[in-house]
Formats: structure tokens, sequence, C-alpha cells
């Protein structure tokens, strides 16, 4: 298949010849000629029949009219879909039953992950058999073509991941600034769930030097143009409904582009969308460069803003930077074309900002650029910090005087814990969301590629592998002997640490299990995406009870709001599991049945002396009860959704939240010790490690940080 090879030509090392053999070819940009593709999306494959309905159609399509334009297009040659393919991910057949449907239509598939596809079992492993990656490109009919994945790993926020970027810098090196490039995701760029305006800068900014005909998003299930900062938008409604079902039909004749949406069962695309002609703009958007701050730069005094824009400076009207998108600081040019300006670290909170320099000009038109960097004013507790290259949601861990964390690129880092220096390094074959393993001097991990890997903690070689049967999305426990475990299929295992050979397999859940068992009384306990609580006996891993968690219970869509996503505690005889209906399930231990619920509640930590529970609740307190379920005290720390239990150490309660801020609250009254920002508001879907005065965390930004005096 075409894409196939073409993924091969863009990722595959290249010499400096054939480097500037393929730059040369891309630059003779040849005349685009007559072609039409369909853009479909929501699909939502597995909540009924009105999906394949509308695929069949596309199977059916010869030359299209669209009515707007009066032009007739020519048959599709391929089809884009842009996210929300499944329901419920790959659950009961659903990613199986989308390939059916479309095999009647003879169109090649161009396919890119919604959050429905990401969020309670991930089809990233079946996006990368695909195409080697869950973003990827292609070339076809003198344009470029690049599919790009907004969907979270097994969470449903979306992300634009820092090694999916770094990737794109690459792709479109080899591209012509003449060629029409279509770039396809599934979150709208102008969607407020990103984690911030720095979130979308970021890839805005790579595709600026570029001649972006089209930016092809769903989600929304509205049929509706916009335009973002200049580039043209087009979200292709749904294939699914409730609005009427339908999909955007692309063409381009004679070098002009046009979309239009077409109802399914009518017989021409009707709605207008866009028109216009695929030539490079007349006028290029200006490079712009940042001096000043560096990318991931520290600053104790003053924070220099020095930035660049290939302009005349007669053209520029205005010049000005904005920090976290409100702090506005005027710019003054400066001879040589430099405009520099300046701001206190002291007047910034200690942590991670984005700076987007803007130029306005005679056009009346902004013209901007955004780096980051962090504000370390006097005092401020940041040991050290190191970029991963890849996002991670994996919690960090201790194994000796090394610090361990997983990644999403399926890289296990070691880090020594006192000076941050890189020790040691393992790849993994998927991306490792868990937290590591420590136990006898290995590392134990799961694997979306599905296996759980045993590795020397001393040098990171591989001691034993093990193979489930689906991904490894579950963080592994142990009781001293045997490593615990489940899968994204629903089974659950045990391998003795020693050997890595199978004690026992229970297959009583019947979908993903990504969340951290909990080991107590020769039982363990954990939660699923199929709605259930379950508990095993340790010994030959046989069903206890199993009980449907109250968010469950209430929805009228179960699993999506299954008790999976923080792991269970166990504490005075109870269980406490939150999910994602925020409902947090009290469930008694010895009967497997539903004592009470408490509402609000993303996710549930145990103190370090077991008498107390902290919660982590909507509306963002942080809150301390006791056996009774009293609050002993509340503190505001910015908490919402995410499933990160709070740890407790030394006296100190650590919590991050969702968009990057770090507090330590006493544990004794709840009195905030200090805070830090550690990312640039990019999410942080992991939870915090602590150990020997020591605190870790990891963003999606993919910097590690480490506290401690």
């Amino acid at each position: 298949m075409l894409y196939r090879s073409i993924q091969k030509v863009f990722l595959r090392p290249l010499t400096l010849a054939a480097v500037a053999m393929t730059t040369c070819i891309l630059s003779a940009q040849a005349a685009v000629p007559d072609f039409t593709f369909v853009h479909i999306s929501d699909e939502h494959s597995g909540a009924g029949p009105a999906t394949a309905l509308t695929i069949a159609e596309l199977g059916t399509l010869s030359s299209v009219l669209l009515e707007p334009y009066k032009v007739s297009a020519l048959p599709p040659a391929f089809v884009i879909e842009t996210g929300d393919m499944t329901e419920f991910g790959p659950k009961n057949g659903a990613w199986e039953m989308l390939d059916k449907w479309y095999s009647t239509t003879n169109l090649t598939r161009y396919r890119a992950l919604g959050n429905h596809d990401g969020a309670w079992r991930s089809l990233t492993p079946e996006m990368t058999k695909l195409y080697g990656a869950p973003y990827y490109s292609f070339d076809k009919f003198g344009c470029h073509f690049v599919i790009l994945d907004s969907a979270g790993l097994q969470d449903p926020r979306p992300v634009l991941n820092p090694e999916e970027l770094d990737w794109l810098k690459g792709d479109l090196k080899m591209v012509s600034p003449d060629t029409p490039v279509f770039v396809a995701m599934h979150h709208p760029l102008d969607v407020t769930e990103f984690s911030s305006a720095y979130e979308v800068d970021r890839l805005v900014d790579i595709l600026r030097p570029y001649n972006v005909a089209l930016v092809l998003v769903g989600h929304g299930h509205n049929a509706m143009y916009s335009n973002y900062d200049g580039l043209d938008m087009v979200e292709g409604g749904s294939a699914y409904g409730p609005l009427p079902p339908g999909y955007q039909v692309v063409s381009v004749i004679d070098g002009k582009l046009r979309v239009a949406f077409k109802e399914r069962g009518e017989p021409a695309a009707e709605h207008a969308m866009l028109e216009k002609a695929l030539d490079p703009p007349a006028t290029r958007y200006p490079l712009i460069s940042i001096q000043a701050p560096a990318e991931h730069s520290s600053y104790s005094g003053n924070v220099p803003i020095i930035a660049w824009a290939k302009m005349s400076q007669a053209s520029i009207q205005s010049a000005y930077a904005e920090i976290d998108g409100s702090v506005k600081i005027a710019l003054t040019g400066k001879s040589g074309g430099s405009f520099n300006g300046e701001i206190s670290a002291a007047d910034l909170k200690p942590g991670a900002h984005y700076v987007k320099v803007c130029f306005t000009g005679q056009d009346g038109r902004i013209y901007r650029h955004s780096t980051s960097f962090y504000a370390d004013p006097p005092g401020v507790k940041v040991r050290w910090r190191a970029y991963l290259g890849a996002a991670s949601k994996s919690t960090p861990t201790v194994a000796g005087k090394l610090l361990i964390v997983g990644s999403n690129n399926g890289r296990l880092h070691a880090y020594d814990i006192e000076t941050g220096k890189a020790k040691w390094e393992f790849t993994a074959g998927g991306a490792l969301t868990g937290q590591p393993l420590v136990l006898g001097g290995k590392v134990f991990a799961g694997s979306e590629d599905g296996f759980l890997y045993s590795v020397s903690a001393s040098n990171g070689k591989l001691v034993w592998k093990y193979q489930a049967n689906d991904p490894i999305y579950s963080t592994a426990v142990s009781d001293g002997s045997s490593i615990y475990f489940g899968s994204a299929s629903g089974a659950f295992y045990s391998v003795s640490a020693l050997t890595g050979k199978l004690n026992w397999k229970n297959t009583s859940a019947t979908y993903n299990i990504e969340n951290k068992p909990f080991i107590a009384d020769g039982k363990i306990y954990y939660g699923c995406w199929d709605t259930f609580v379950y508990c095993l006996n340790l010994s030959d891993g046989s069903l206890v009870w199993k009980c449907m968690g109250q968010g469950s219970a209430e929805g009228t869509a179960p699993a999506y709001y299954s008790p999976a996503d923080c792991g269970p505690v166990v504490y005075k005889g109870k269980i406490f599991a939150a999910d994602r209906k925020y409902k947090c399930s009290i469930i008694d231990v010895s009967t497997g049945k539903m004592d009470n619920y408490m509402d609000g509640v993303s996710a549930v930590g145990l103190s370090a002396d077991g008498a107390y529970l902290y919660l982590r609740k909507l509306g963002g307190n942080l809150v301390k009860i006791d056996r009774d379920q009293k609050e002993v005290w509340a503190a505001n720390v910015a908490m919402d959704d995410i499933p990160a239990a709070p740890v407790e150490s030394g006296g100190v309660v650590y919590v991050c939240s969702k968009r990057g801020l770090v507090s330590a609250v006493s544990s004794d009254n709840g009195r905030v010790l200090w805070q830090y920002q550690v990312t640039p508001s990019s999410f942080v879907i992991s939870g915090m490690g602590v150990f020997g005065g020591h605190q870790y965390v990891v963003g999606t930004d993919g910097m590690l940080t480490v506290f401690g005096l």
C-alpha cells in the first residue's frame, strides 16, 4: 500500500546525498492534478447501525455535484477519517466492524485517533501496526498529507505530544514550501479542551512556513468552516449523528480547492464550506525567531525577551510579548532588527511559563511565535529537571540511588537521583504508562506492546519478559514474590518475580484494566473499564467478589463511568474506588456490597500511617477525612478531574493539578507550604512520586522535575 512505502521514506535515516536529492525532488513542485477525497469523522462504530449506512454510500459515489459551486467533483480516490472511529475503543469488535463496512467501498483509508479511540482502551497499537505510529504522512496528487494524533493516551483530554511535534518538524523539512499541505486531526485547533493556547501554538508555529491548504478536524459532530489564525479549517460533521449524518467532499479542479458537506442520502453536496486556490500565499508568514528566553531555560532574576521578525522595521506597527496568555509586555525595536523587553522572575509564579511574541504589521494582522521557560527565583525547591523527549503519564519511582520513569515512546529512563545524570535507558515496543515497580534489584514495567518487562535496576539490561495477550497499561504490584498486573483484555495475571513464569491468570473482567491494584490481607483489588471493582484471592486468582461502581450504576452509558482510572484503596474494612463520573464508591471488603459513596471525587489516597484518607475533589479542594468520612481539613489547591491520588510523606501531602501546579500541604492542618508550576500549563496526568525527602513529577510536555533540599 502506498502509505507504507512513503512512511519508510519519511522515517528512515537518510544520508546527506539522499536528503539533497529528496529536497530537490520535492522543491520542483509540479502542477496539482484534479482529484477528490472524502473527509469523514466521528463514525462511532459500536454505537449503532447509522454509520454503516453512511459508509456504504461512499462505495456508490461517482461524480459528486458540489451544488454551491456548480462544479462536479471527480469520484473520490481515498478517505480521511478524523477520529472517534469507535464509540468505546475496540470493545465488541468495533474496530473490525469498521474495517468490514469500509471493505465494500474499495477506498484507501487514512485514519486519525479521536478521544473515543484513546480514553478507555487506546487504539494506538492498532494504528502503529498500520502506519508505524499513530501519526504519519503520505503524498498523493502533488500534495502532502499529515495525519496527527491529538487523542490523549488512555485519557480523554487532547494532547499534542512533544515526540509527535518533533517528528512533524522533521517530516515537513522534506516538503517544499510551495507544496499544498493537508493536515488532519481529531480536535479543532480552537477547542477549549486543550490544556492551554500554548499546546496549539506549538503546532501552529511548525506549520506556518508551509502552504497549509486545509486543516481537517472532527469532534464536534458539526459540518462547519472556521479560520484559526489564518489557517482554513473544516469540521467533518458525523457519519453517525445526531445531526444529519454525512461527510465532506474535498475536490481539486484546475488548482482550485472546494469543500462541501454532503448529507447521507442527498443527491448532491449542498452545504458550502470553502473555495480557494491551492497556490502558495502571495505573502508568506514572516519568520519569527526568539533568542531569549531559550526553550526550557531557567531564570532567577530578570527574564529577557529578544525576538526578530523577518519584516522591515518600518512595516512593524508594534511588538509585544504575552506571558501565559495574560501578562503583556511591550517590546522595543533595536538596531539590527531585534525587539527587546524583560520581566522579573520574582513577578511570576515560580515555575514554567510560556511566552508568545507578537508583531503587528501594517496590514493590522498580528504575527506570532511561542516558547517556554522557567522562573526560578531564590528559595525554589527544584533540585534538577530532565527532558524525556516524549510525553509521560508514568508516576516516577526510586530504585536505590536511581530515579526510574517510563514514557509514551516506550522508553524506561534511569537518572542519578542526586544529580539528574542519565544512567541508562531501556526500550520496549510500546508506551510505558504505569508506575515502574522496584523489587529485589529489578525494575518491572508493563508495556503497550503486551509484554511485562523485568530489567536490572543497575544497568537496565533485560532479565526476562512475559507476554500477555493484550497491551498492558496497569501498574504492576507485588507481595514480595509475585508480580500482579492487569491487561487491556481484562485478563489479570500473577507471574513469578524471579522467573517471569505464570502463576495464574484470571479472566473475570471483560475490558481494559489500567489502574494500580491494591493488595491487603491475602486479596488483591482493582477496577476495570467493564463497570466493576474486583476482589481476587492472591493465592490462586479465584474471584472473591465484584461490585459495580456507583458512577456506572447511575450512568446512561455505564462503562464510560467505570471505577477504572484511579486505583482503589483499602481503608478500615472498606474499599474506596473513584470513577469517571467522580463518584467514590465505598464497598464492604468482606461482602463486596456497596456501603455508600461520595460525590465529586476524582482520586483517593491513603495517609502515610493508614489512619486517614486524602480526596482529590472537583472544584479545587484537597480534603482529608477520617474513618467516619468526616472532613478533617480542606485545602484549595486547584484540584480537578485527574485520577492521580495524593501522596503523603514526612508530614506533607503532595498533589499536582492537571495543568501542572504542584502543591505541598501540611498533613496536620491543610496549610499550603509551597507551590510550583512544573509545566507551561501542559497536562500532568501522572501521580507524584515521593521518596527520601525528594518529590518527582512528569508531564505531557516530557519534562521530569525533581524537588528537594
